[in-house]
C-alpha cells in the first residue's frame, strides 16, 4: 500500500513540474511545490533531547520541538510529539515536578494536530480531556486554551451557536492577553461564517490593532487572510489579492507552512474569479500536492472542491466527476479515522459539567437574592399586615379567575387535540382514496388489456386456427389467412409499444431531464446542474433503463428539495461500457445514515435497483450535504 502511495505522489510531482516549468517565466513566484515535509528544528534541539540530563530537561525539549511544528504546521510531526510527551509523562510521573500541567499541554499539541489534520471528533476528545486535566483555580490559562479550542472545533463543524458564547466566556474571564486576542479574533470567525460581515470586519481590525503591542505574527497573517476574503466577499478583487499574496510570502518565509496553503487557495480561487482558470488551476494544483504530501486531508478536500468547479466552468465533465470520486475518498477516509463514540460521551459529560455549573451559579445567587427578600420581608412586615384584610377578597376573585383560566385552558388543549384527530383521520382517509383509485385504476387497466386480448387478438387467432383446420380450397382463403396473421401481429406491436411511454421512445433521456430539471428550479430556490458524459451515448441507452434512470432522479431530487434545505444540487450521469453511474451531490443539511431510517423514496430507489441489478451508496453527515452513489449495469448492443 505505501509503494503505491509514493509511486502515485511522485508521478504528481512529475507532472506538476512540467506543467509549471511552462508557466514560470510569467507567474515565478506565485507558487512552491514542496517535494518533502519541510523540517524547521535546529540540530542543536535534537541533540540537546538526545544528551539532556534530566526527564523535566527533556520534556521542556519536547515541548519546544512541538511549539515549532505547530508554528508550521506539520501535521504529523505535531501528533508525534504529542504522543511522546504523553508517553513521557506517564513513564516518569513519580520524577516529575508539576506532570499535570505537562498532561494539559499535550493535550493542546494533540488537538490542535487533529485540528489541522481536519478529524475534529479526535480533537473535541483531546480537548475536553484537556479541561478535565486543568482546573480552572491552578491552571487558568490552559483552561482557557482547551476551551478555545473545543470552541474552535465547533467552528469547523459549522455549529456557530455552540461555538460562539465559548469565545465569549474566553474573551469575559480570561486574564491572559494572548486567550483574549485568539478569543476576538475567533469570534469574527463565527460572524464571518455566518455572513455578518460587518461585525466580522470590525473584530478582524481589532484584533490586528491589539497583535501590533501583542506581537503574534501567525495569528496576525491569518486575520489579513480572512480581510482578504472578505474583500473578495465585496469584489474588491485588488485588494484581496494583495492581502493572499502578502499572507503567502509571510508564511514562506517564517516557515508557516499550513498558512502557505491556505492562501495559496485563495489566490486560485481569485484567479478562478477573474476567469483566468489555467493559472487558477496552476496555483491550486500545487496546493494539493503540497496538502497530499503533508497528509492535511481537510486542506484536500477544501481544493479538490475548487478544482472541480474548475473542471466544471472547463466542459471537463470526466475529471470533475473523477474529482468527485476523490472527493468522497477523502470523507471517508476522515470518518473512518474519527472516534466518535467516545467523543459523544466525553462532549455530553462536559456540556453536563457546564449546566451543574451553571445551576450552581444560580443557586448562589437565588440565596443572594432570598435573603435580601427575607431582609425586606422583615421590615415591611408589620405594614403589610394591615392590607391583609383588604387582600383576601381581592385573592379570592384572582383564585376563581385563574380557576376559570386554567379550565379555559384544558379546554381549548382538549380542543387542540380533537382537532389534530380530525385532520389525521382526514389525512388517512386521503391515502386510502388515493390507494383505492389507484387500484381501481390498475384494475380497469387490467380488464381493457384483457377484452383487448380476448376480443381482437383472440378473435383473429381463433379464426385463423378454424381456417387452418380446413385445407386451402383457394387462393383467396389463402390470402385472408395471411392477411389476418398480419393483423394480428401489428395489433400485438402496438398493444405493446402502448405499455412503455411514448415520451421515453421519442426523446432523448438528456433532453427529458433537462426539461425536468428548468421546471422544477422555476419554482424552487436550489441551483440544479445536470452533467451527463457522454451525452450522446446516454441518449442511446434502452428506453426501458431510461425510464427507471429518469423516475430514480425524480426520488432524489423530490427528497433533496423537500428536506436537504440545499442552495446547490449538482448531478452527473457517466456512460461506460458496461455501467451507467449517476452521482448526485447537495450541500443541504445532510442526516445521519445510521439515526434516521429510510423513507418511502430511497425504498423505491432500492426496489427499482433490485430489478436492475444496480447498487446504491449514500455518503451523508449532518452539516455537510448528502452524496448518493448509484451504478446499474447495461448490457453491451450485439453485433449482428
Amino acid at each position: 500500500m505505501t509503494s503505491k502511495v509514493l509511486v502515485k505522489n511522485s508521478c504528481i510531482f512529475f507532472l506538476l513540474f512540467s506543467f509549471f516549468a511552462q508557466a514560470q517565466d510569467e507567474k515565478k513566484d506565485w507558487y512552491r511545490v514542496f517535494g518533502t515535509t519541510p523540517n524547521t528544528v535546529d540540530k542543536h534541539l535534537y541533540d540537546d533531547f538526545k544528551n539532556a540530563p534530566s526527564i523535566q530537561q527533556k520534556i521542556k525539549i519536547i515541548d519546544t520541538i512541538a511549539a515549532i511544528h505547530i508554528q508550521a504546521g506539520n501535521t504529523d510531526s505535531i501528533l508525534y510529539y504529542g504522543e511522546l510527551l504523553q508517553k513521557e509523562i506517564k513513564l516518569h510521573k513519580d520524577e516529575l515536578t508539576n506532570p499535570e500541567r505537562y498532561l494539559s499541554k499535550s493535550y493542546d499539541i494533540l488537538g490542535k494536530g487533529k485540528l489541522k489534520k481536519g478529524l475534529f471528533d479526535d480533537a473535541m476528545q483531546h480537548y475536553l480531556d484537556g479541561i478535565n486535566a486543568s482546573p480552572l483555580s491552578t491552571m487558568s490559562t490552559m483552561y482557557y486554551t482547551h476551551q478555545l479550542g473545543l470552541g474552535i472545533v465547533y467552528l469547523n463543524q459549522e455549529k456557530y451557536d455552540t461555538a460562539l458564547p465559548i469565545f465569549e466566556m474566553c474573551l469575559k474571564n480570561s486574564e491572559d492577553k494572548g486567550i483574549q486576542i485568539l478569543a476576538k479574533k475567533h469570534l469574527a470567525d463565527v460572524y464571518f461564517f455566518k455572513e455578518d460581515i460587518q461585525n466580522a470586519k470590525v473584530y478582524y481590525l481589532e484584533v490586528l490593532d491589539q497583535l501590533s503591542s501583542h506581537k503574534n505574527h501567525k495569528i496576525a497573517l491569518e486575520t489579513q487572510l480572512k480581510l482578504g476574503r472578505i474583500d473578495l466577499h465585496e469584489k474588491n478583487i485588488n485588494q484581496a489579492l494583495e492581502y493572499f499574496l502578502n499572507v503567502k510570502d509571510q508564511a514562506s518565509q517564517n516557515n508557516y507552512y499550513d498558512l502557505y496553503i491556505e492562501a495559496a487557495i485563495r489566490i486560485g480561487i481569485t484567479y478562478y474569479r477573474q476567469g483566468d482558470l489555467e493559472v487558477a488551476e496552476m496555483i491550486l494544483s500545487s496546493a494539493y500536492v503540497n496538502a497530499v504530501q503533508w497528509n492535511k486531508l481537510k486542506l484536500q478536500r477544501d481544493v479538490i472542491m475548487v478544482l472541480k468547479d474548475l473542471k466544471v466552468a472547463n466542459k471537463d465533465y470526466k475529471n470533475a466527476y473523477h474529482l468527485m470520486t476523490q472527493y468522497l475518498s477523502i470523507s471517508n477516509q476522515i470518518l473512518t479515522n474519527q472516534n466518535k463514540k467516545v467523543v459523544q460521551e466525553l462532549e455530553i459529560k462536559y456540556q453536563t459539567l457546564q449546566k451543574e455549573k451553571e445551576i450552581l451559579a444560580l443557586k448562589e445567587s437565588q440565596l443572594l437574592k432570598e435573603g435580601e427578600i427575607e431582609k425586606e420581608r422583615t421590615i415591611k412586615k408589620a405594614f403589610l399586615i394591615g392590607f391583609l384584610v383588604v387582600l383576601f377578597p381581592i385573592i379570592g376573585l384572582l383564585f376563581v379567575y385563574f380557576q376559570k383560566l386554567k379550565t379555559q385552558v384544558a379546554l381549548n388543549k382538549s380542543q387542540e387535540e380533537v382537532n389534530s384527530q380530525k385532520v389525521y383521520g382526514l389525512m388517512k382517509d386521503q391515502e386510502l382514496n388515493l390507494i383505492k383509485a389507484t387500484m381501481e385504476g390498475q384494475d380497469k387497466e387490467r380488464q381493457r388489456l384483457a377484452r383487448e386480448l380476448h376480443d381482437s387478438i383472440g378473435g383473429n387467432l381463433a379464426s385463423i386456427k378454424l381456417q387452418l383446420s380446413n385445407t386451402f380450397k383457394s387462393e383467396n382463403q389463402r390470402v385472408n389467412i395471411i392477411k389476418q396473421v398480419d393483423e394480428t401481429y401489428h395489433q400485438i406491436r402496438d398493444f405493446s409499444h402502448n405499455l412503455t411511454p411514448k415520451k421515453f421512445q421519442k426523446n432523448p433521456i438528456t433532453v427529458l431531464i433537462n426539461e425536468y430539471i428548468n421546471n422544477v428550479s422555476n419554482g424552487s430556490k436550489p441551483d440544479i446542474s445536470f452533467h451527463p458524459y457522454p451525452e450522446n451515448e446516454i441518449d442511446n441507452i434502452e428506453p426501458y433503463l431510461t425510464e427507471e434512470l429518469f423516475k430514480i432522479l425524480q426520488e432524489l431530487l423530490t427528497n433533496s428539495l423537500k428536506h436537504a434545505k440545499a442552495s446547490s444540487i449538482d448531478i452527473y450521469i457517466n456512460k461506460s461500457d458496461e455501467t451507467v453511474q449517476l452521482l448526485f451531490e447537495d450541500n443541504g443539511i445532510g442526516f445521519d445514515t445510521d439515526k434516521i431510517p429510510e423513507g418511502i423514496g430511497f425504498q423505491n430507489i432500492k426496489n427499482r435497483l433490485n430489478t436492475l441489478s444496480g447498487t446504491l451508496f449514500i455518503d451523508s453527515m449532518p452539516g455537510r450535504g448528502t452524496v448518493v452513489t448509484i451504478e446499474i449495469p447495461v448490457l453491451s448492443p450485439v453485433s449482428s
